[in-house]
């Protein structure tokens, strides 16, 4: 509770995974003309998970894997703020899309 009262986790003081930062991120990408591809989260199957969301599961086969651009035509990343809650897992809020 401490932690989140001193704002930790907020997009403000967000904390890495896999000490990925997101300006380093997104400068590297610029700089070099190209889209982020996350190497831990690979656009695959096995990203999905595993048992009845692995990659031989009848509940992925069809699964498509799209960028933002290819659903909407002017997509963006977070608009008028964003809480921990909106997106959780098992459950996705008004903010589906994403």
């Amino acid at each position: 509770a401490l932690l989140y009262r001193e704002g930790v986790g907020t997009n403000e003081k967000a904390i890495p995974f896999n000490k990925q930062d997101y300006q380093s991120l997104k400068q590297e990408c610029l700089a070099k003309g190209t889209l982020f591809c996350d190497p831990t989260f690979p656009a695959e199957s096995d990203s999905l998970g595993y048992n009845e969301l692995g990659r031989y599961s009848s509940k992925t086969r069809g699964v498509q894997w799209k960028r933002p651009k290819e659903l909407y035509s002017n997509p963006e990343f977070i608009v008028d703020g964003a809480k921990r809650t909106d997106i959780c897992q098992g459950a996705l809020g008004e903010k589906s899309s994403f």
